[in-house]
């Protein structure tokens, strides 16, 4: 975005606001590629089915976060896009959309973080149960 003179504050300040939530995104993608392995380090070293269960359980959850994150990153990279083309004169300024927009986007990251941190934390708990037993092929001892 070059240009950035030309726009009103408030829609400098929906561009910065946006790209800060775009990062945010990025972030989520390395954490719950993350939480995946965890999960998938849990479902072997457990032999409990209810365990298993709960670990495929929080998977699932994993995955439908991801379908809300890339309808909000869609709409994200709309908005991006469209105050770009405003800074740089391509389409007129249109406070009242943009707001609009950016509302919506408000509510849509803050639900699909909320989730996201209660799923973490559930990932967190399970991780630290699971640990916290005694793992199958650990029962092996080492000579002095």
């Amino acid at each position: 975005m070059e240009k950035t003179d030309r726009l009103s504050a408030r829609t400098l300040q929906y561009y910065a606001i946006a790209k800060k939530w775009s990062s945010d995104i990025e972030f989520y993608k390395h954490e719950t590629k993350f939480l995946r392995s965890l999960l998938d380090d849990c479902f072997f070293n457990t032999t409990s089915p209810a365990e298993r269960v709960t670990i495929a359980g929080l998977n699932n959850e994993i995955t439908d976060l991801d379908a809300e994150k890339n309808k909000l990153e869609k709409s994200l990279n709309e908005q991006l896009k469209e105050l770009e083309q405003m800074a740089e004169d391509l389409i007129p300024e249109d406070a009242n959309h943009i707001a609009c927009k950016q509302i919506r986007l408000e509510y849509l990251v803050n639900d699909l973080f909320a989730e996201y941190k209660e799923l973490k934390r559930d990932v967190f708990t399970l991780v630290e149960r699971i640990s916290g037993t005694a793992k199958p092929f650990n029962n092996f001892s080492v000579p002095n």
